[in-house]
């Protein structure tokens, strides 16, 4: 026992020395030997910083004849005197002086014989005060951003985190900003770099580039790009994966707005958005546009419809422009146009206002509601707006005659029949516009707009599948037990069976009377039970098992309305004919699989396994700097190998699958691989080595693949 703990001991021992040997190759001597400059900078930077002063190069000289640098000069940050500067009579307020004339240097020179860069002067005497080992991350040499730490950077700035409250977030998780090694303005510059880069070509490249992008990480992606005489890009449209399925599953019914001031070059944000079966807001497709002209709404929902296969719906709702509506007509022929009811009812209050004492205009107002909302038959309507014509003068007449003129786009007893699913109005598209302008501003570029625009877009679908999660966990509440309401409750969404059952409730209520043949009378008394209210016609054919209301619920909305459900009952139907059951309304509305234009298996979210796989990946390592934390010995050792990895992690990426094996057993023969407790100074210096030992392990690899193919022959 003795013997092996004096083993162990001498084992600790060299390795020592074998770090005080290496600490000593930091230190600069004369007669020291570099293979590169680099590695002469790398010494004097870190010598720089352990001892309190910045550094930079200095001048250096190359030969004549091959251009090679045979010597170079590194300075101390203070070296030198600033130059006196001509405007110095017009400055009121001189900036303090950095300079003081430091004469610590470091001077290499070229061995030719050797081809090494040997140190033939280093002064290390200072004439000023160096800095504390506390201030030393404030010095400019010393401040690095790493390349992970650009992203934490960008990834921050992208979900909406202030450069403040960031720079507070990384501090934190290197144990204080000393321990972060750049400081806000650092972080700031970093910021601001990436942007500018993002954009150094211009707009219309840095789209481009985006939508290449995301092209990679979705092979459905598709994009359009509409350029102007000029050359300049005019339009875009574009869809993704998950809008082109749900597009599939619930394109019947589609919104369309633009909204305007979410971008720098100003251009108008349109956005295609529905209903799916939970009843929640879907995105269809998004478009970007320089005008509000006919030609470029042509264009638009022309590519919009090439993304989806040329699937039209069956009816558009879009609000009062002109420009728009022609496009529609010309686009999309057979498409029901609706015209949102809530802008129709702002315009009327703008040009039909209500007076205070004035009876007249209350009965105005309540009529053109009735019109808007209530009136089913059409005579109803023209007698209401007959009365509406005869009360109303000026410019509020010439507005009733505007707007009855399209009557048939928005009056309720012309859309009762139209497949519009309960929606009247482009309300659902400004909120998902409200929510983007929520993030994105005119100052945005288009980089950063795109990447707020997938922020918003994320976050709405995380609801969805937050939504479709309740469903999967919750069974909805039956007010009765009967077994059309089982059935129902199996097969409808949660809020479209809430609404089915409310028309249960209502059938409940109901009164039915026989006519002629297969015709019925369904309507429902008052209060009273004598009053009756307006009853609806229902046919009902047996032998084929269809049924119809008067009412044009089913065809309106996807469910059968009361009235029918009353007739279903008298006929002792219990069960919702198949036919009257829409796939686009029940649980297993996104079961089937959907293809695109190219007939490819669509993947919504073809970045789940790469999300999958990094999560699993940060939480190991999360857990093992938990754990490794805890332990300075194990820690310092962890810090001190990792380095070694990354050059042959970088060449097993670099590698295909089948070459794995083979690269891995070459590196892992090398002695550099398993040179035990270098320092992060050490390694850097290696790093030359490293690439030296990946081209001869590429080398290898080559000759072994050539024996191989000549024994194969």
């Amino acid at each position: 026992m003795e013997e092996q703990e004096d083993d162990l001991d001498m084992e600790e021992y060299e390795d020592d020395l074998d770090m005080e040997e290496h600490e000593d190759d930091f230190v600069p001597r004369l007669g020291m030997e570099f293979e590169t400059l680099d590695e002469a900078w790398l010494v004097w930077n870190d010598y720089g910083g352990r001892n309190g002063f910045g550094v930079r190069k200095g001048k250096g000289n190359k030969s004549r004849t091959d251009d090679v640098i045979v010597s170079k000069w590194f300075f101390c940050n203070c070296e030198g005197k600033r130059e006196i500067d001509k405007r110095d009579n017009l400055t009121k307020k001189s900036r303090a002086e950095t300079r003081t004339g430091c004469r610590a240097r470091l001077v290499l020179r070229l061995d030719r014989e050797i081809h090494k860069y040997k140190v033939v002067e280093f002064v290390k005497e200072h004439n000023h005060p160096l800095q504390p080992p506390e201030a030393r991350y404030l010095i400019p040499s010393q401040r690095k951003i790493p390349e992970i730490a650009c992203f934490d950077i960008q990834v921050a700035a992208s979900s909406g985190i202030s450069p403040k409250d960031a720079h507070e977030l990384h501090s934190r998780q290197h144990g204080g900003i000393r321990g972060l090694g750049y400081t806000m303005v650092d972080h700031r510059n970093c910021l601001r770099n990436q942007r500018k880069q993002a954009m150094q070509y211009g707009a219309a490249i840095a789209m481009t580039k985006y939508f290449s992008k995301r092209s990679i990480e979705d092979p459905s992606f598709k994009h359009f790009e509409d350029t102007s005489e000029e050359g300049e890009i005019s339009n875009v449209v574009w869809t993704d994966a998950k809008m082109i399925a749900s597009y599939v599953r619930f394109g019947d019914i589609v919104v369309f707005d633009t909204t305007f001031g979410t971008n720098k070059e100003k251009w108008a944000v349109g956005t295609f958005v529905g209903f799916n079966h939970l009843r929640e807001i879907v995105v269809f497709g998004a478009a970007l546009m320089c005008d509000q002209k006919i030609e470029s709404f042509e264009w638009v929902f022309t590519k919009f419809l090439e993304a989806h296969g040329d699937k039209k719906p069956i009816t558009i709702f879009t609000d009062q422009d002109a420009a728009i509506g022609h496009a529609l007509e010309e686009i999309m022929p057979d498409t029901r146009h609706g015209l949102c009811t809530w802008h129709i009812n702002q315009n009327r209050l703008k040009h039909l206002p209500k007076k205070k004492n004035d009876e007249i205009s209350k009965v105005v107002a309540s009529k053109f509601y009735d019109c808007l909302y209530r009136y089913d038959e059409e005579k109803e309507f023209n007698d209401a707006f007959s009365f509406l014509m005869e009360n109303v003068n000026g410019k509020g007449k010439k507005w009733l005659k505007f707007i009855y003129k399209r009557k048939e786009k928005w009056a309720y007893c012309f859309m009762k029949d139209a497949h519009t699913l309960g929606i009247r109005s482009t309300q659902m598209s400004e909120s998902f516009n409200s929510d983007l302008k929520d993030y994105l501003n005119c100052k945005l570029d288009v980089c950063r707009f795109m990447e707020q625009f997938d922020r918003v877009l994320s976050q709405k679908r995380e609801k969805e599948v937050v939504s479709e999660f309740e469903v999967r966990q919750k069974t909805p509440r039956l007010v009765f037990k009967i077994p059309i309401l089982r059935v129902a409750s199996d097969l409808y969404t949660p809020k479209m069976f809430e609404l089915f059952q409310a028309e249960v409730e209502l059938s409940m209520e109901a009164h039915v009377e026989c006519q002629e043949g297969n015709t019925y009378t369904v309507g429902k008394c008052g209060v009273d039970n004598e009053t009756p209210c307006k009853s609806k016609q229902v046919v009902w054919t047996r032998e084929d098992q269809i049924i119809s209301c008067s009412c044009k619920k089913f065809e309106r909305v996807g469910i059968l309305c009361w009235h029918a459900l009353k007739v279903l009952d008298r006929e002792d139907i219990k069960v919702i004919p198949p036919r009257y059951i829409l796939n686009r309304w029940t649980r297993a509305a996104k079961v089937d699989t959907v293809v695109d234009v190219e007939g490819r298996r669509i993947i919504e979210d073809p970045m789940l396994d790469v999300r999958n796989r990094n999560a699993d990946y940060f939480r190991i390592l999360t857990e093992i700097c938990g754990k490794v934390g805890q332990n300075e010995e194990l820690a310092h050792l962890l810090v001190e190998r990792a380095p070694s990895f990354l050059p042959s992690l970088s060449l097993l990426i670099s590698q295909s699958s089948e070459e794995l094996p083979l690269y891995w057993t070459l590196l892992q023969s090398s002695p550099l691989c398993s040179v035990r407790r270098k320092s992060i100074s050490t390694v850097c210096l290696l790093i030359p080595s490293y690439t030296a030992l990946i081209s001869q392990v590429q080398a290898k690899y080559r000759i072994l693949v050539k024996t191989k193919q000549r024994e194969e022959k």
